[in-house]
């Protein structure tokens, strides 16, 4: 499969850095071009939009659009997978063993723009979670001291036995697929969105909360032999959508059983 990406415009972090991780074990090869936007063979044929929103760019037209956050309604249009903020740096913890959950919830996360904070300030979160952080940088505070590194956020991740999601400045987050990696089992919020092209379920994947009130009696209304279910299936999920082979794997068999799309 050859995919055309574009040179410049992005962070380099996200579906591209794992994208880069595709072509490093020969999943596919990469021509660097000048288009905005993600390419399955040719440019027009089949987009790869990894942006967290539809809304703030103008969207080339496309023949068949693979669509990572929000898909649009219309015809030639598919969910598609999700990827997390650093890939690399999460495949490397995924190498070591997820050792004792000592941290019941937690969700680590930030505020950044006008978006972020009108998702984020629907219910007292931090009144029902563990481990709660969320600075807030907004207008001229630009220089806000996170107070954990992401080897850091990985590592209370992996301790935890469930991290709340919040949507952000799109309805999904880097975040859910970091929980799902380690078996971290996603409290979902509204705002949120799970309808990816291998779907998640309630109560096999994650639960589901309307307010910050239900969380802790969801939480114990599970026992330890049902989440140990819902963590594997959780990591089993990530394997097949979101790790290097997954992802590539999950992408080619969504354009061949859905749009008979051959890419060799």
């Amino acid at each position: 499969m050859k995919i055309l990406k574009p040179k410049t415009g992005h962070s380099g972090d996200t579906f591209r850095e794992l994208l880069d991780m595709w072509e490093e074990n020969g999943y596919c090869e990469i021509e660097e071009t000048d288009s905005k936007f993600c390419w399955v063979g040719e440019r027009g044929k089949v987009l790869l939009y990894d942006f967290p929103r539809l809304d703030d760019r103008e969207i080339e037209g496309f023949e068949i659009g693979l669509f990572g956050n929000t898909v649009p309604v219309c015809g030639g249009c598919s969910p598609w997978i999700f990827w997390p903020r650093k890939p690399r740096v999460v495949e490397e913890h995924r190498k070591e063993l997820v050792g004792t959950r000592t941290i019941e919830s937690v969700f680590l996360g930030k505020i950044e723009n006008g978006i972020q904070l009108r998702n984020r300030s629907q219910s007292r979160w931090d009144t029902a979670v563990e481990m709660f952080s969320m600075p807030m940088s907004l207008g001229d505070a630009t220089n806000v001291n996170y107070p954990y590194s992401q080897e850091e956020y990985l590592n209370i991740i992996k301790k935890s036995s469930y991290g709340l999601c919040l949507p952000g400045y799109g309805p999904k987050c880097n975040r859910e697929i970091e929980y799902m990696a380690f078996g971290t089992v996603p409290i979902i919020t509204p705002g949120v969105d799970v309808s990816y092209y291998d779907g998640l379920v309630e109560g096999e994947h994650y639960i589901m909360v309307d307010t910050s009130d239900e969380i802790s009696p969801a939480i114990k209304a599970i026992s330890k032999e049902k989440w140990r279910q819902m963590s594997d299936n959780c990591v089993q999920w990530y394997e097949r959508n979101s790790s290097p082979k997954g992802s590539f794997e999950t992408t080619e068999r969504i354009l061949k059983n859905e749009f008979d799309y051959r890419t060799v």
